[in-house]
């Protein structure tokens, strides 16, 4: 008898103790991700001079894998001015707001910071973005952008200079 009434007091204790463990931490879902191209064009033309230019973004997603109802897809535009040239990639620090509007008609305005800018010895850059959702849908939410931008043609960046680039982004929203 003391035998079992040793063994039910450890398994009431294990019982018991299992009632007080923390619950296992989940990943939030996913509320929005898609992907697409992220088109930049520049005035006055990029150079290997650095100068201060007005950059215009325009962000277009078709395929979204993830998304609320009715999102299938949607354009995200931004301007604004930086100091850039050919040489030098993007600065990380600096705040972007971007407005993109749905195919359902509702609107999301996003504020990044540009986080990692890596550019391989090909020429490649690889922007990545974290910011937050500060209105519409998705409010609140964390917001992540990845770009990857090709190589520049060094001939035009020493001549003319570069007008425009074009490359995939992706961007998810999580809650």
């Amino acid at each position: 008898m003391r035998k079992f009434a040793r063994c039910t007091a450890a398994l009431l204790g294990m019982t018991t103790g299992a009632l007080f463990l923390t619950p296992s931490a989940h990943a939030a879902p996913t509320l929005l991700s898609c992907e697409g191209k992220q088109t930049a064009s520049y005035s006055p033309a990029m150079t290997n001079k650095e100068q201060t230019l007005t950059a215009g973004i325009t962000e277009s997603y078709d395929n979204c894998a993830v998304a609320p109802a009715g999102v299938s897809g949607g354009v995200g535009t931004a301007s604004f001015k930086e100091d850039a040239s050919c040489l030098v990639t993007a600065q990380p620090g600096r705040t972007d707001v971007i407005e993109y509007g749905w195919k359902n008609g509702k609107t999301s305005t996003v504020a990044f910071k540009v986080t990692n800018v890596v550019r391989a010895g090909t020429g490649i850059t690889t922007v990545t973005s974290v910011g937050e959702v500060t209105s519409g849908l998705g409010a609140g939410s964390k917001a992540t952008r990845v770009v990857v931008l090709p190589a520049l043609d060094p001939t035009a960046c020493s001549g003319a200079g570069v007008t425009s680039q074009q490359g995939p982004a992706t961007l998810k929203f999580v809650p």
